[in-house]
């Protein structure tokens, strides 16, 4: 039996397999160098038994204000007692507020009140500062230039039935863009034999207060407005 090679045909097939390897390799290297450079994102293979984690979406205080929105912010406001006590106007037979902002208005609100008469000794206890700045010593005088700095809020309780240890606080105040939120504690008291009018005046740096006008809301310890009040903004603030 005879059997006949044919050379040519063996070299045909090496080269184009050759070729073909040829090419591959060069595939495979332009890929590498695609994932090098970045032009060809790799590709994660998936992992068995993999599980996403959802992410949930921020609540409404996680997320970033938008560039032109413009969130209240809100500020803690310091104050000094100028004087605190139990005996003011007994004239006025539930609790009021008053928020002075000039000397003139000072003025006619220590007169309305008695004060007055009682520093020239004609008259009673009237904002005699027993519980700050003590029995026996007098409030510091305010002066008219002291109001281009500072304006003076007056929390004053009101005629009390007979009672022992009345009293108002101004515990705290706030501000959120125009809105002053003034929070008061107020003691009834226990039964006892005398009439009272407790009060609380305080001095606040005029820097705190919005300029132009503003609206001051007063409430109790536990959030309540205190409805019955008066509240006369005779000027606007910071001007």
């Amino acid at each position: 039996m005879s059997c006949t090679i044919n050379n040519g045909g063996l070299n045909a097939g090496r080269k184009g397999t050759i070729m073909r390897d040829s090419l591959k390799i060069l595939f495979l290297f332009l890929i590498i160098i695609g994932v090098s450079l970045g032009c060809i994102e790799s590709q994660k293979l998936p992992v068995p038994n993999e599980t996403k984690i959802a992410t949930p979406e921020p609540t409404p205080e996680q997320k970033l204000p938008l560039y032109n929105e413009t969130k209240p912010l809100k500020i803690n406001g310091t104050f000094e007692t100028w004087s605190r006590g139990y005996y003011s106007n007994l004239s006025y037979e539930h609790s009021y507020f008053r928020v002075i902002t000039n000397y003139s208005i000072w003025i006619a609100f220590l007169n309305e009140q008695g004060y007055f008469d009682y520093v020239a000794g004609r008259g009673p206890y009237r904002l005699e500062g027993i519980i700050f700045p003590g029995q026996g010593v007098m409030p510091k005088t305010i002066e008219p230039a002291d109001f281009n700095n500072y304006s003076i809020i007056a929390a004053m309780m009101g005629l009390t039935a007979p009672a022992e240890g009345p009293e108002i606080e101004i515990k705290n105040i706030t501000r959120i863009n125009n809105l002053i939120n003034i929070k008061v504690r107020i003691v009834r008291g226990l039964g006892a034999l005398t009439y009272s009018a407790p009060y609380h005046i305080v001095i606040v740096k005029r820097e705190f207060l919005p300029k132009g006008n503003a609206t001051f809301v007063f409430s109790d310890t536990e959030g309540k407005k205190l409805e019955d009040t008066i509240i006369p903004l005779e000027a606007p603030v910071g001007e």
